[in-house]
């Protein structure tokens, strides 16, 4: 359960990239049916049911203590900055389609859903944890997104390497499509054994995958990958992941925040 279950390909085909979808007559008919989707309970249900069935997985698989870490969204945009009120993502080859442009009101309406998303889920993972105390684990890493955002810098420009967001004319590897080239991870994503591994082999073979590819292209990533995180933000969500989780497993209760600097670790009584 996230964005694909609020509108999420929708509002960016719509709002960012100008593309008339059925059955939305324009952006703000979207973003009206995204803000309803995001605060309903039938989202957060959702998300809680998805979570207590990862639990019970694990679980029938002799982990006892099978920890679920659930991550959030980052918000897409400066919603600042003014630089942007006239700039538009539409394609060149999409002339002519009406022009949406990426105005402040826009931007903060876009990153408003995003920031309920965030809610929406760590209200599941609240609810999820009352049955299984210490874990379930939210994670928010939207701050490492700070500076990294679309309307940062001058739009539109895909290829800038400080925007962590694919957008078309993007032309980076993506790190997800290697997991698949490690045979203990690709048995592990697709539920062919009952092997375990330890979470440093996790983020080991994680890290071997994604930096023995930085260097490689791959045509149309950046088309199937729009407004994903790039590897530099990958790399963020990692090292906020790592964090979390070495706090989680090496102490029985804490609560932790999340900023730029890191991770405040703080015990709970």
């Amino acid at each position: 359960m996230g964005g694909n279950d609020i509108g999420f390909k929708e509002l960016v085909a719509i709002c960012i990239y100008s593309f008339p979808i059925k059955p939305f007559k324009d952006c703000a008919q979207v973003i009206a049916y995204s803000q309803g989707r995001v605060k309903s309970d039938d989202l957060i249900n959702g998300a809680k049911n998805v979570i207590t069935a990862a639990l019970a997985k694990g679980a029938s698989r002799g982990v006892p203590d099978f920890k679920v870490y659930v991550t959030g969204y980052a918000q897409f945009f400066n919603e600042q900055t003014p630089q942007c009120n006239r700039v538009s993502f539409r394609p060149k080859w999409l002339p002519l389609a009406r022009k949406e442009y990426l105005t402040m009101e826009k931007r903060r309406a876009l990153n408003a859903i995003a920031r309920d998303l965030n809610a929406a889920l760590a209200t599941a993972v609240e609810r999820a944890s009352m049955d299984a105390p210490n874990r379930v684990f939210f994670v928010d890493y939207d701050e490492q997104f700070e500076g990294h955002r679309f309307c940062d810098r001058d739009e539109p420009n895909p290829q800038d390497p400080d925007t962590w967001f694919f957008a078309f004319g993007s032309n980076e590897a993506s790190v997800g499509r290697f997991l698949h080239s490690i045979p203990q991870i690709d048995r592990l994503l697709s539920g062919q054994t009952n092997e375990t591994m330890t979470y440093d082999d996790f983020f080991r073979v994680v890290s071997e995958a994604a930096g023995g590819n930085r260097e490689k292209s791959e045509n149309g990533v950046g088309t199937f990958r729009i407004f994903h995180p790039k590897l530099a933000g990958h790399v963020a969500i990692e090292r906020v992941l790592r964090q979390v989780v070495m706090i989680t497993t090496t102490t029985t209760t804490r609560a932790f925040v999340l900023d730029r600097a890191g991770i405040d670790s703080v015990e709970v009584s």
